[in-house]
């Protein structure tokens, strides 16, 4: 009985073997065929591209040149894209700058409140001014003195992000002027002067 086991249990092995085998020796003949057909294309390729004159050959040079730019514009403009994706739902999330009004008023008159100072400036040509901080009412002073082939002075008044808000000053006129404001904020101003010299000031009414 013993004997009889031992013979049954020998075929199936080998069957086993063979089976495991027959994969192995399928993927390497396909392995085998691509070499050769690789081989053979390349050896059938050399000498017609030899034979190719040289204009023909630079032409096809260039159009393969092309053909991977454009491959590579395709595949960069996507990068682009999926990177804008991703970023959109953050920018999504930024809450908008809250908008500023500032609006041109008469002199405000408020018994219980004075005027007071905030700042000083004075030049005789363009200048950006440091950024200031004022109240709900203030306004802006300036003395100027043209020249005497006549100048001018314009003041404009911008939010501390940047955005133009209103003109303050536009003048040709020798002398002091004011200009009144209602808008609480931190603003900064732009004089541009073509001659003479001005004096600016901001006054907050506290």
């Amino acid at each position: 009985m013993a004997t009889t086991r031992a013979h049954i249990r020998k075929p199936l092995t080998s069957r086993a073997n063979a089976a495991g085998a027959q994969p192995s020796a399928t993927v390497a003949r396909a392995i085998a065929t691509l070499r050769q057909r690789a081989t053979t294309s390349w050896r059938e390729f050399v000498p017609w591209w030899n034979a190719q004159p040289d204009h023909r050959r630079l032409a096809f040079v260039l159009v393969g040149f092309l053909a991977l730019i454009s491959v590579l514009n395709f595949a960069a403009a996507g990068v682009t894209r999926i990177a804008a994706d991703q970023a959109a739902p953050a920018a999504k999330t930024v809450a908008a700058p809250s908008a500023r009004i500032l609006m041109s008023e008469s002199a405000p008159v408020d018994p219980k409140k004075a005027w007071v100072a905030t700042q000083l400036w004075q030049g005789s040509s363009n200048r950006i001014t440091e950024s200031f901080t004022v109240g709900t009412h203030w306004r802006v002073d300036w003395l100027y003195n043209p020249p005497q082939t006549g100048g001018i002075l314009q003041v404009f008044v911008y939010s501390a992000d940047g955005a133009l808000m209103q003109m303050a000053a536009n003048t040709q006129l020798a002398g002091p002027d004011s200009s009144f404001w209602a808008g609480p904020g931190t603003y900064f101003l732009k004089v541009n002067s073509t001659g003479g010299d001005w004096k600016l000031d901001v006054q907050d009414l506290r």
